[in-house]
C-alpha cells in the first residue's frame, strides 16, 4: 500500500475512531481505519450495559455525517428534565424554560456504532482494514506502519482513537499525566415501577460518592433507567458482587435523595458492569504527523456524562481544520494539527476543570462545606442567565460558536 492510497490512518476502532474514519472522509480525505470489526448486536431483551448522554453538537455532528438517522428511533431517549441533588439543596434544569428542544439523548454505545457501521459501509472514501497496528514509526514525512498479517501503511497522518492506554500515543512519544480517582463506575440498568418523565437524576452523597440515573426507552410497555453509580473503590467491589436484584435494592434506597422515590420498585434488568475512573490528559494532543482523539487524548469524570462529547467534538474540530487545508498543505503539517489543537483546549480544560473541581468539592473530608455547597446550588436554582449558560455550555454550542 503506498502513500497516495491513504492520507490518513485511524487506529482504534470504537466508536470515536469510526466517527473520526467518517469525518475525515467525507473531508475529502482517502482514510483507513485499522482494527474495524462490526459492533455489538442489539440485545435480544432490554438496552447494552455501556449508554451515553449525546449533546447538542454531537447530535448535529452524527446529524452532518448522515448517521444519526440511522439510530432506530426506540433506542433513543429524549432528556427533558435534571435534577441535580446535593447536602438537602437540588438544581433543576428543563428543556422547554432553557429554550432548546432537549437536554440531551440517552443512547447505547453499540446503537450508535451500528448506525456507523452502515453508513461506513458506503463511503467511498474509507478502507475499513481487519487489521491492526502493531508499530509505528516516524520517517522523514510519513508514519511507517506495520499491520498484523505483514502488511505495511506509510501516511503523513497518524490519527490515534485508540483509548486511554494509547499505543499511538507512545509511538509518538507524548507523554501523559493520570490520576486515580478511588472510585469506580458501576452501570446496571433496572425497570422502574413508574414513568421517569424524561427526566436525568444525580445525587451527591456524602460517602457513596455519585449516582446517577439516566432515562431510557420504555422496553415492553415498561419504563426503565441506567445507573451509573461512581462509588469509591470498597464500595464499588461490594456492589459488584451483589446479585443484579440485591444492586436494584441498593439503588432503591437512593431514590429519595434523587429526588424521585416515585420510581420504585426497581428489578435489574441485565447484568452489573464496572470501570475504574481517573482524571488522564495527554500532554500534547497534536504533534508532526499525529492528532489524538477521544480518550487518547484526555479521561475525565463521568458526573458531567461528557467523556463522548469530549471525542465527538475532537472529531468535528479535526475534520473542520482539515476541510481547511490548502493544496500545499500535507494532512499531516505540525502547523495544521496545532490549530486542531488550539480549537479544542478551551472546552477540554473547563470541562476538566468543572468534573475535577466537583469531585474534590464533594469529597467526604469536606464535609463541613455542606452549607456552603447546598447555598451554591439553591443560588444558582434561582438563577436563570446561570442556568442558561450552564446548559448552553453542556450543549456543546458555547465552545463550537
Amino acid at each position: 500500500m503506498s502513500m497516495l492510497e491513504n492520507e490518513a490512518v485511524v487506529v482504534g476502532a470504537g466508536l470515536v475512531g469510526k466517527a473520526a474514519a467518517l469525518a475525515l472522509a467525507q473531508a475529502g480525505l482517502r482514510v483507513a481505519l485499522c482494527g474495524a470489526q462490526p459492533a455489538a448486536a442489539q440485545p435480544e431483551s432490554g438496552f447494552a450495559q455501556r449508554i451515553y448522554a449525546v449533546n447538542s453538537a454531537s447530535r448535529e455532528l452524527l446529524q452532518g455525517l448522515r448517521v444519526w438517522e440511522q439510530i432506530p428511533a426506540q433506542r433513543i431517549q429524549a432528556v427533558q428534565g435534571m435534577h441535580i441533588a446535593g447536602d438537602g439543596a437540588a438544581l433543576d434544569f428543563d428543556a422547554y424554560a432553557q429554550g432548546v428542544e432537549s437536554l440531551a439523548w440517552i443512547v447505547e454505545s453499540d446503537a450508535i456504532e451500528r448506525a456507523l457501521d452502515l453508513v461506513l459501509r458506503f463511503e467511498r472514501g474509507v478502507r475499513l482494514l481487519p487489521e491492526r497496528v502493531v508499530q509505528a514509526q516516524r520517517l522523514a514525512a510519513s508514519w511507517e506502519l506495520q499491520l498484523t498479517g505483514g502488511g505495511v501503511l506509510r501516511v503523513p497522518l497518524l490519527v490515534g482513537a485508540d483509548g486511554r492506554a494509547s499505543q499511538v500515543r507512545t509511538w509518538s512519544g507524548i507523554g501523559v499525566r493520570a490520576r486515580p480517582y478511588g472510585q469506580t463506575a458501576v452501570v446496571c440498568n433496572f425497570r422502574c415501577g413508574a414513568a421517569h418523565g424524561a427526566r436525568a437524576l444525580q445525587v451527591f452523597t456524602p460517602d457513596a460518592g455519585v449516582v446517577a440515573l439516566l432515562p431510557l426507552p420504555e422496553h415492553d410497555g415498561h419504563p426503565e433507567v441506567s445507573l451509573v453509580w461512581s462509588a469509591p473503590d470498597e464500595l464499588a467491589a461490594a456492589l459488584q458482587a451483589l446479585a443484579p436484584e440485591q444492586l436494584a435494592e441498593r439503588v432503591q434506597q437512593q431514590l429519595p435523595a434523587l429526588g424521585a422515590a416515585a420510581l420504585a420498585p426497581l428489578h435489574a434488568h441485565g447484568e452489573i458492569g464496572a470501570w475504574p475512573l481517573l482524571l488522564q490528559r495527554a500532554e500534547r494532543v497534536a504533534a508532526d504527523g499525529v492528532a489524538l482523539l477521544g480518550d487518547a487524548a484526555h479521561v475525565v469524570h463521568p458526573m458531567a456524562g461528557h467523556g463522548l462529547n469530549l471525542g465527538l467534538q475532537d472529531v468535528q474540530a479535526l475534520a473542520a481544520v482539515l476541510a481547511r487545508r490548502t493544496a500545499a498543505e500535507s494532512p499531516g503539517d505540525v502547523a495544521l494539527l496545532q490549530r486542531y489543537a488550539r480549537a479544542r483546549a478551551e472546552q477540554v480544560m473547563a470541562l476538566e476543570l468543572a468534573t475535577d473541581g466537583l469531585h474534590r468539592l464533594y469529597a467526604p473530608q469536606l464535609r463541613v462545606l455542606a452549607p456552603l455547597r447546598a447555598l451554591g446550588l439553591r443560588v444558582a436554582d434561582h438563577l436563570p442567565p446561570l442556568k442558561r449558560w450552564l446548559a448552553g455550555y453542556a450543549s456543546g454550542r458555547s465552545v463550537l460558536s
